[in-house]
């Protein structure tokens, strides 16, 4: 059950996928590459007790791992937990999934993505066919893709195949507007969740020319949580203290007129600065 604490007293719950579950609208993930440090347990502990149900989990996130699992099984059931796979064939898929239910202590995966579609090979029949007969088995409620080719993302909305897309969408980089996001059917809308709402941290430095104050780190998760087509977005802080400075932001609510012009124009020159260097797909978020 979802806390009744108003950490996001500014943004109402959010229906994610087929079954319209209400998730938070911030979900916590881990480091999206290996060797950078996940967040501590006690940070998906903290987010638990108060109310967060939406994780992105993988095997390596071990400090999530335990605390789902120790959680009572009903409570883990309650859980949105979205995770996925990045190669293999039907049999492969299938098998990771068992997997990933044995590992959680859970009876069905809430939503299973394909990461990291580079291209339309990745999602060739055989590989969807196998997807939709997990879900209609009843062993993942929803499927998915995270992608950066936003053109064949919308492609394959059209197709009505995959219920959740997991894609960038930040102040520096918005071309998910113009090319997925303005395109929809509002009749017929996906769930999206999107990722690197600090570009990597680098919309939390000062950019070159910029005399400015810097955004809040929560007003860089209040931009695409503003955008009615976004249903969720994730966040992977190192700390309580930084969850929580983030949250008391983003409780705020939707971005001003005045706050979404700033963060706009803000965004557009960290992105001509082009500095680059990924610390983190999921955003362990920094404040300065």
């Amino acid at each position: 059950m979802i806390s009744s604490k108003p950490i996001f007293s500014g943004f109402n719950l959010r229906p994610l996928g087929r079954k319209g579950d209400m998730v938070t609208p911030i979900g916590l993930a881990g480091s999206g590459i290996g060797h950078f440090r996940k967040p501590p347990y006690d940070v998906y502990k903290w987010g638990l007790n108060n109310g967060i149900n939406l994780f992105m989990w993988v095997p390596p996130y071990k400090n999530m791992t335990k605390s789902i699992v120790e959680l009572p099984a009903q409570r883990r059931s309650e859980l949105f937990i979205v995770s996925g796979v990045n190669r293999g064939g039907p049999k492969e898929i299938r098998d990771k999934v068992y997997t990933f239910l044995k590992t959680l202590k859970i009876e069905k995966l809430p939503c299973l993505l394909l990461f990291w579609v580079t291209s339309e090979s990745r999602v060739r029949e055989p590989i969807i066919e196998e997807l939709v007969r997990l879900r209609d088995e009843g062993l993942c409620d929803n499927i998915g893709l995270s992608t950066h080719n936003r053109k064949m993302a919308y492609e394959l909305y059209t197709k009505n195949i995959f219920d959740i897309f997991m894609l960038r969408y930040n102040a520096a980089h918005r071309g998910l507007e113009q090319d997925f996001l303005e395109k929809l059917d509002p009749q017929r809308l996906p769930s999206v969740i999107t990722y690197t709402s600090t570009r990597w941290n680098k919309l939390l430095r000062r950019p070159s020319g910029w005399n400015e104050n810097l955004p809040r780190p929560g007003d860089l998760y209040r931009f695409p949580l503003s955008h009615q087509f976004v249903t969720a977005t994730w966040m992977s802080p190192s700390s309580i203290e930084k969850l929580q400075a983030n949250l008391a932001e983003i409780a705020e609510g939707p971005l001003k007129p005045e706050e979404d012009q700033f963060i706009r124009r803000f965004g557009d020159r960290v992105h001509e600065a082009k500095s680059w260097g990924i610390t983190n797909f999921f955003e362990r978020s920094s404040r300065h």
